[in-house]
């Protein structure tokens, strides 16, 4: 009993295919020094943009611990775990938690495997905390659905396919709507 989804053949061809092209062409933009950048390719940020960035997520968070919408979330879990029923992949910067076992969190967006930055609710001391996904407002480096740094795919520029394929079950407007 294999839990793994299986991709057919011909889809793998055409993922294939698709990441050979996104190859070429960030190893083009290199090439040519271009300071535009595709959300397939973590995007980099200094200590400052990181600071700033954590800072708004914790005002958004408030003294009440306000939290996302529901369909937010629920865009932001797409992202990160995949889904087993839509055949979606778990993002591959999303790690393992070395000190939350069974937990997770993002390995591109810098802030490292602490409570606060767990991708699922964990509870301690038979207490829920909080997690990123939680959070009102929270970025994404590869601008992913459900984050406040989404940017919906764009044909031979930014070809994401998990992005695309989240893009294809719930559309460009809802998603926009609901990533915050």
């Amino acid at each position: 009993m294999n839990d793994i989804p299986q991709i057919p053949d011909d889809y793998k061809k055409v993922l294939m295919e698709k990441m050979r092209k996104q190859r070429e062409l960030y190893l083009k933009r290199m090439k040519e020094n271009s300071s535009s950048s595709d959300e397939k390719f973590v995007e980099q940020s200094n200590l400052i943009e990181k600071a700033r960035s954590f800072g708004r997520s914790v005002v958004s968070r408030g003294f009440k611990n306000k939290k996302a919408k529901e369909e937010t979330k629920n865009l932001r879990v797409l992202s990160c775990h995949g889904s087993e029923e839509l055949g979606l992949m778990p993002c591959s910067e999303r790690k393992n938690s070395t000190k939350f076992e069974g937990s997770f969190y993002c390995g591109a967006c810098g802030c490292g495997d602490k409570q606060g930055t767990q991708l699922i609710n964990l509870t301690i001391k038979e207490k829920e905390q909080y997690s990123k996904l939680d959070y009102p407002r929270v970025s994404c480096p590869l601008k992913m659905p459900g984050f406040g740094t989404y940017i919906p795919s764009e044909k031979g520029v930014s070809e994401n396919p998990r992005k695309m394929m989240i893009e294809d079950k719930f559309g460009i407007d809802y998603i926009k709507e609901h990533s915050s």
